[in-house]
């Protein structure tokens, strides 16, 4: 009987009528994970949850590709030379400009014009979209909840409370560079093992702590100083830059950063977790400070160095969701970003990881959540709660809701945008002098940001090379498109 069932399910699959069960078979698409340098041990299951919504919604299947955020640069360029399949690729704490520049991504308007309703729609009404200066769309932005830029530190509250000065600081709105000798002198006094100052060669601090804009390029060639500024300058020799600089040497002289910061491979998560450091530079989120209390076992609070402002591109600029040329299903994967973007169930499983797992409601209605009873950082297998995908208005608070203060926080932001805010800068024509350029920055930014190099005659050096590969004639290239831009809006 069953043999005869086989034979006529085989003739009547031949004759067409009935559909192959190939045809209903999910798509694939592969998609990067950022990790901060360990593998979550519930990630399969956290995939597998992620599936039954994408399978369910959109009839694709989904295999994460974890990668760390410290060297998922470098690693996408082995990938893509070495032609291995990836579809969605997530670019944190970089800008995505160098990936357009070498021909890493692809362009996505016809992309989104096909498959991305969602994500047309919310790009006329938000800074999503990162363009080249042809105005092709390259890259999707985090969008940031709310939409600024800004920067100061996240400082561990236990170790202001042993140096006496938690009662101070706690309610600051602002401080200042001086504030943080002074933060970093009682800490280190009170704390003889501990590095106050968690500054790092391969997370350049000095740019979250005044106010600039590289107009949709780079540091380059050049940036606006503050917001009131249409001078394009040489970003490495402008008094804010000189002034952080002179701070993180006398930090790194008095035993505040550690020795190794230049080129210390070390976890940001292990070390601030373990309390070996007291602080980060960061732009100062709500987010992200959730993100360290989920993430470092310890309660931190947000030090604000700089006003929230907004630059030329987006307020996401330094985060973007990408399609590579090397990705098999393309239109897959921009079926699934339009999805991660407005669906609330899905984007909040990818950042905090299964309900009743890794994650209770404590206040539904505001969508407050917590960690259920007997778990915490230390022992929950999916304690992530970074900020990276997607739109973040959709995520939930862990801990306390931030939905007033994001709302204020935009307004400033918009309130505050530079005199450059919308224009780009076209570095097509210069892709050899940016290259050594950058080459220079890179051997040398790690060592001064982390007060690693004799100033006087590190900076003096690094200034000499940056001026003999050309970046004075770049900032000349920026001021003139630029001053052309401005013409225009008049």
């Amino acid at each position: 009987m069953k043999r005869l069932v086989s034979l006529l399910l085989c003739l009547a699959l031949c004759l067409g009528l009935v559909p192959a069960m190939a045809d209903n078979a999910p798509e694939k698409v592969i998609m990067t994970f950022l990790t901060t340098g360990v593998e979550p041990i519930a990630l399969k299951d956290v995939q597998a949850a992620l599936n039954e919504m994408t399978i369910r919604d959109l009839n694709i299947e989904i295999e994460f590709k974890p990668v760390s955020i410290f060297t998922a640069p470098s690693q996408y360029g082995m990938w893509i030379g070495a032609r291995e399949p990836m579809d969605i690729m997530f670019i944190a704490f970089t800008d995505i400009k160098p990936f357009i520049d070498q021909g890493m991504v692809e362009p996505l308007d016809d992309l989104i014009d096909a498959y991305a309703p969602y994500l047309k729609q919310l790009s006329e009404t938000t800074p999503l979209l990162r363009k080249d200066a042809d105005g092709n769309t390259y890259g999707l932005a985090t969008l940031l909840s709310p939409f600024y830029r800004g920067g100061g530190v996240l400082m561990r509250v236990e170790h202001l409370e042993a140096a006496g000065l938690a009662d101070q600081y706690h309610d600051m709105d602002k401080i200042t560079l001086d504030d943080l000798d002074t933060i970093y002198a009682a800490i280190k006094a009170a704390l003889p093992d501990v590095y106050p100052a968690g500054v790092f060669g391969s997370l350049p601090p000095a740019s979250y702590t005044f106010i600039y804009d590289t107009l949709g390029d780079s540091t380059a060639s050049g940036a606006l100083i503050g917001t009131d500024s249409t001078e394009v300058v040489n970003y490495y020799t402008s008094d804010e830059y000189v002034n952080y600089l002179k701070h993180v040497r006398s930090w790194y002289e008095n035993g505040y950063v550690m020795k190794d910061a230049a080129t210390n491979e070390a976890n940001l998560s292990e070390l601030s977790r373990a309390g070996t450091i007291s602080s980060n530079f960061t732009e100062g989120s709500q987010v992200l400070l959730n993100g360290a209390n989920i993430n470092y076992g310890a309660q931190y609070i947000r030090l604000m160095i700089n006003d929230y402002y907004l630059p030329a591109v987006s307020s996401g600029e330094l985060n973007h969701a990408a399609i590579s040329v090397t990705a098999q299903n393309p239109e897959g994967a921009i079926k699934v970003l339009n999805y991660l973007y407005q669906s609330k169930e899905a984007i909040n499983l990818l950042v905090y990881g299964i309900e009743g797992t890794h994650w209770v409601f404590t206040d539904k209605e505001n969508e407050v959540i917590y960690y259920p009873d007997g778990v915490d950082v230390s022992n929950s297998t999916y304690a992530y709660g970074y900020g990276l995908y997607g739109d973040q208005s959709l995520y939930y608070s862990f801990g306390s809701t931030t939905k007033k203060e994001d709302t204020e926080v935009t307004a400033a932001a918009w309130a505050n945008r530079t005199k450059g805010y919308g224009f780009m800068f076209d570095s097509a024509a210069y892709t050899n002098q940016l290259i050594a350029i950058q080459s220079v920055i890179d051997e040398y930014v790690p060592a001064l940001e982390t007060g690693s190099a004799d100033l006087e005659r590190t900076y003096a050096e690094f200034i000499s090379k940056l001026e003999a590969n050309g970046i004075n004639e770049m900032v000349a290239a920026k001021q003139a498109q630029f001053n052309t831009w401005l013409a225009d809006q008049e």
